[in-house]
């Protein structure tokens, strides 16, 4: 028997013990995928308002950090001339 198959068989045994202590839990594969599809909703919408929250904040910083960092290229640049 190749290592491929004995690891399928593995795996496979794996999966059984693990799919019957969920069963034993009580917990079914519909409410994992729906609790997932949930979770990736609610990250979704934390990131939009964690980007909406952000993107005042970065535009009053970027008036005063761009000016500098303009400022500092054309003098390092204006001294190896």
């Amino acid at each position: 028997m190749s290592p491929l198959i004995g690891r399928a068989i593995g795996v496979l045994v794996l999966c059984l013990l693990v799919g019957l202590l969920l069963t034993h839990l009580g917990i079914a594969a519909r409410g994992i995928l729906t609790d997932t599809w949930h979770t990736i909703v609610a990250v979704g919408r934390l990131a939009g308002d964690v980007t909406m929250w952000a993107v005042p904040y970065v535009l009053l910083g970027a008036v005063v950090v761009l000016p500098l960092m303009l400022v500092g290229y054309l003098l390092k640049r204006g001294v190896r001339r």
